[in-house]
């Protein structure tokens, strides 16, 4: 991998989407399509694939019904037009969601709930808001990151608190950070 200090351009294709791990990227092109290059210690490219770096974006799935995507640090997250919540990767936390703690090549869908509305990947715990505008969070806590008042970790996605109101999430390291409808700003873990 050559460092790069100024902006290189990277195929001709139309991306509407980008999101960059650690050392991993994902993207969405406007067909609908997922495609991934980078690190791939943890599968976190989701090609099936693992301890292999891709220098070029390929095509992850032959899906073309991808909507939104976060990448986390050697894990993502991303949700389909239809809803459902996928996730693929590292997963020694439980940051996927799938109630295991088994790492995914390829992506795999989080539970049959289809009202996934936004979605946030950290370093190894994930946030999410449903359309209800209800929160969402699992994997690692050892920082009370999750916000749900344990240092638990949470293995599928876990109700936080009763509100109603969430608007936008960030997951860090070990923190996370939201805003409510209000635009009162809220903050919580390490």
């Amino acid at each position: 991998v050559i460092d790069k200090n100024t902006p290189v351009q990277v195929g001709n294709s139309h991306w509407l989407q980008v999101s960059a791990g650690y050392a991993h990227n994902i993207a969405i092109r406007q067909d609908g399509t997922l495609w991934a290059w980078g690190w791939n210690a943890d599968a976190q490219l989701g090609d099936g694939s693992l301890a292999i770096y891709k220098t070029t974006p390929v095509q992850i799935s032959a899906d073309t019904n991808w909507k939104s995507i976060s990448a986390g640090t050697a894990f993502n997250l991303a949700i389909r037009q239809d809803g459902t919540l996928w996730a693929w990767g590292r997963n020694s936390e439980g940051q996927l969601g799938d109630g295991t703690l088994n790492y995914k090549n390829v992506p795999v869908q989080i539970g049959i709930a289809t009202d996934w509305k936004i979605i946030a990947a950290g370093g190894a715990h994930s946030m999410a808001i449903r359309e209800d505008s209800t929160l969402w969070c699992w994997g690692w806590n050892d920082n009370g990151q999750l916000g749900d008042g344990t240092m638990i970790v949470k293995t599928i996605p876990v109700k936080i608190g009763t509100d109603t109101n969430w608007r936008s999430i960030s997951a860090g390291g070990a923190h996370s950070i939201a805003t409510k409808q209000d635009g009162t700003l809220w903050v919580w873990g390490d």
